[in-house]
């Protein structure tokens, strides 16, 4: 699917993964930290891309896992500086390391002016035949 860059279109898209995983017979109780981890992806592209142009989200279910792709063709960054945690009291920068505590997949793709790719899976507990 592919968004707008505006914060009113994150919960639509966080829904459409919620219906595409239940109408592939996920169970729902698996999806609560997977879709929070999508959601803070889709938070991060809006707020931080830098740009208006759309956003992408492709989801996948394979045997064992749920994976989804959230890419924007923003400005980027350099991920090898690591993501420190920030400060206690701190209300922001806290993101990236979410949505790695929420998902046992996780990996960021990013590079200044070329956008980022954040990808996010989670290890399902039944198969779904």
């Amino acid at each position: 699917m592919r968004i707008p860059s505006r914060a009113q279109f994150g919960k639509r898209a966080r829904d459409e993964v919620v219906s595409f995983a239940l109408a592939n017979r996920i169970a729902h109780a698996e999806l609560d930290e997977f879709t929070f981890a999508v959601g803070e992806a889709l938070a991060n592209a809006i707020e931080h891309s830098g740009t208006g142009d759309v956003i992408e989200v492709h989801c996948r279910i394979e045997s064992d896992k749920i994976v989804a792709t959230i890419t924007d063709s923003g400005c980027g960054f350099n991920p090898q500086t690591g993501r420190p945690f920030p400060e206690v009291l701190s209300e922001r920068g806290r993101g990236l390391p979410i949505m790695e505590r929420c998902t046992d997949i996780f990996a960021v793709r990013s590079a200044p002016g070329k956008g980022t790719a954040v990808v996010l899976g989670r290890y399902l507990q039944r198969k779904n035949s």
